[in-house]
């Protein structure tokens, strides 16, 4: 049996650049892990079997976790009869690559499960012909992902990500990622991206202009009213800045001061289920 940690990501950045003629759009982002985390277990089993702790999760092939298994499986020639076990913990469709991580653990787990010593590059590979976010679910840590996401630049910040407090909160909307980039195409891609600024200030240590470039596209595109009003609370209640994580709708603030961000968490909990403190975090964790 192995358990492995499945951490969700937020967007520190996130520009769509352009649209390929095979209908996938181009982005440039700089993305982060949190260590809000589902838990996913895999054992060897006599058929594939997978199981959720939420009802809502549907535990057939459409879900990412038994893509991640048949992929697997084709590309090692290694027969899989396992049991899945997803503990869900991060919200679904939020923007938080809830669904990517999951398979990202699998593919994790199934490598040590089955002993094939694929390196973290090769498994990511093997990731990005499941989805997009799930090469960097199994890095995890902060990277810039460009291309359709699947390219990616490890960053090493000089300053202190692991004294932020990340606070989150879901309001009680869900959006489609592909809904939301087809509403990206009525309007001209940017032509400038975010990414350059907070790199610069994540290896500088500066974290006023941290702060200042954290951008989000589809913060504007969608122009989603709770969105708004989440990012006007945190920010009245102590957080040094406030984004939309992916489409959306989840959203982010940014705290130093645990007692500002305590306060702020059960003023938004009095309102919403979805509300969790989390801080920065690495990649798949094996238990």
């Amino acid at each position: 049996m192995v358990k492995v940690l499945a951490p969700a990501k937020i967007n520190f950045t996130l520009d769509i650049t352009g649209k390929l003629e095979n209908g996938y759009h181009t982005v440039d982002m700089v993305m982060q892990s949190v260590n809000l985390c589902d838990v996913v277990t895999v054992e060897k089993s006599q058929e594939l079997i997978l199981t959720c702790n939420k009802d809502s999760i549907p535990c057939d092939s459409s879900n990412t976790a038994y893509k991640a298994v048949k992929l697997f499986e084709n590309l090692t020639g290694t027969a899989c009869n396992v049991s899945v076990n997803i503990e869900k913990h991060i919200p679904a469709q939020a923007g938080l690559a809830g669904g990517s991580t999951d398979g990202a653990a699998v593919l994790v787990a199934l490598n040590k499960l089955y002993n094939k010593g694929l390196s973290d590059s090769q498994l990511a590979e093997l990731g990005g012909k499941i989805g997009a976010d799930v090469p960097f679910c199994i890095y995890g840590g902060t990277m810039l992902a460009t291309g359709i996401g699947t390219k990616l630049e490890k960053i090493k910040p000089n300053l202190d990500l692991q004294k932020y407090i990340i606070l989150l909160c879901k309001p009680k909307i869900n959006v489609s990622t592909p809904q939301a980039y087809k509403i990206s195409d009525s309007r001209p891609f940017s032509s400038s991206v975010h990414s350059t600024a907070v790199i610069n200030a994540l290896i500088s240590g500066d974290e006023a202009e941290f702060y200042k470039g954290l951008y989000n596209d589809f913060d504007s595109l969608l122009g989603l009213e709770p969105v708004q009003h989440i990012k006007e609370i945190m920010l009245k209640n102590g957080a040094h800045t406030s984004v939309m994580s992916g489409s959306g709708p989840t959203v982010y603030g940014i705290f130093t001061d645990s007692c500002l961000a305590d306060k702020a968490y059960d003023i938004l909990g009095r309102e919403y289920t979805d509300v969790y403190k989390a801080s920065c975090y690495g990649g798949c964790t094996v238990l």
